[in-house]
């Protein structure tokens, strides 16, 4: 998706740098991303979204290995050393193995994003991304997907790319 840099930062009352990359993860077994590309007067905005299925598997230990590889290996894919990476920190999940995976795949992103040699690695929470850009902080995720579809004039259905986008434009915002 392609926009004017002036309609993003009025829409989200910031300020872009220019000529810069940006990857946003939202990292979970369902990982959304999104890479901000901008140049002197548009931003690109490529998202997607890695689904690690393993529903079919009964051991746990067989079943968290395999969302750690398959995460490693789309990774591994994904950072480029010219990105500035803005990884989502866990969200303190009221069951502890559930905060342990996150933590897990959040630091399978920045240890990668640190042995390719990424300038900047950021670790951002939810509530801190959103206020970065002006939206609701402790709100329903399906509020948040709607404020920054209404801002875009997108419809993007997937909660986890919305995350990524607005972790990605935090990477962009000058300072």
């Amino acid at each position: 998706m392609k926009f004017k840099i002036k309609h993003i930062e009025e829409a989200f009352r910031i300020k872009l740098k220019k000529h810069s990359i940006s990857l946003g993860l939202d990292t979970a077994s369902k990982t959304g991303y999104c890479i901000a590309t901008t140049n002197s007067k548009s931003i690109i905005l490529d998202i997607g979204f890695i689904n690690i299925d393993v529903k079919g598997i009964k051991d746990k230990v067989l079943r968290n290995e395999l969302r750690y590889e398959e995460l490693y290996t789309n990774m591994k894919k994904l950072i480029k050393k010219e990105y500035t990476v803005v990884i989502e920190n866990v969200f303190h999940s009221f069951n502890a193995q559930t905060t342990i995976l996150l933590a897990r795949m959040g630091g399978i992103a920045w240890t990668l994003s640190k042995v390719i040699g990424c300038k900047i690695i950021l670790w951002k929470t939810a509530t801190q991304a959103r206020k970065a850009l002006g939206l609701k902080c402790n709100v329903k995720k399906i509020i948040v997907m709607q404020t920054v579809n209404t801002l875009l004039g997108t419809k993007i259905t997937n909660g986890d790319e919305i995350d990524a986008i607005v972790l990605a434009l935090n990477g962009l915002i000058e300072v």
